[in-house]
């Protein structure tokens, strides 16, 4: 009998107990993963926008060199995105990937606040000579640039492979309202995404151009921060759905 304590087939709470009706799923879970988006993607924008500036006027590389460190970290962190949907999917929940994958982002925000908050991880100065050029960033400290660049962009890649997912299982798709139910969520979704990017383009980008990097790499620190502790306050709303396996095992059983 389906009655509103009924398990959902397939899911799970956080405590990997059998997921109930009535307790786990809907709007309300949803909804921290609504307010989890504006946070993740003002810390996600708010440097990938801006951040040829950091590189060319603080690290010194060329602009040329600057533009194709950019595309190299915003390819590398959508397409790292794939592997957090596949893990997802086949091995850990959403709740585990999304979880990992913001601590990550986070550690490494704080490695590129801590390089721009002291002089001694930056390059030198430029020369006021005209025949001696800027020296870019090289060494050690250009290894802790792009350590804490790509330790971001593994982040952001499993963050956006698994919590949109996470948001769409907590609605019961077998059914006409939850599909509904499930559709506006992805309508107010994408407003939120644009909301932490009008603070991030703004309010952020402003902070690093006009107060100083660190203040914008601890913006995005703390907004990431924040998004870690909102999506735990949802864990016991939460249904997850059980991995279900490699679907590359199944193909070779197959073949």
């Amino acid at each position: 009998m389906q009655g509103e304590d009924s398990k959902w087939e397939g899911y799970a709470d956080w405590r990997n107990r059998a997921a109930v009706k009535g307790r786990h799923g809907g709007m309300l879970a949803a909804s921290f993963v609504l307010a989890v988006e504006v946070l993740e993607n003002l810390a996600f924008l708010a440097n990938a926008s801006n951040l040829v500036t950091y590189l060319t006027e603080f690290m010194h590389f060329s602009l040329s060199r600057a533009a194709s460190e950019v595309s190299a970290f915003m390819g590398t962190a959508f397409l790292l995105a794939l592997l957090g949907g596949f893990f997802s999917d086949a091995f850990l929940s959403t709740f585990i990937v999304f979880i990992i994958s913001a601590f990550i982002e986070f550690m490494g925000l704080i490695l590129l606040t801590i390089q721009a908050r002291r002089p001694s991880l930056m390059p030198p100065p430029c020369k006021s000579s005209p025949a001696s050029p800027c020296e870019p960033v090289h060494g050690s400290k250009a290894a802790l640039l792009f350590v804490g660049l790509y330790l971001a962009a593994l982040g952001i890649g499993g963050i956006k492979g698994s919590l949109p997912s996470h948001g769409a299982e907590q609605f019961d798709e077998s059914d006409p309202k939850g599909r509904k139910q499930r559709s506006t969520f992805f309508n107010y979704f994408v407003f939120c995404l644009s909301c932490g990017a009008l603070v991030a383009v703004t309010f952020v980008v402003w902070l690093e151009d006009n107060v100083g990097w660190e203040w914008g790499f601890g913006v995005s620190t703390i907004s990431i921060f924040l998004s870690i502790l909102v999506f735990l306050s949802g864990s016991r709303f939460y249904k997850n759905r059980i991995p279900r396996g490699s679907p590359l095992t199944t193909i070779l059983k197959v073949t």
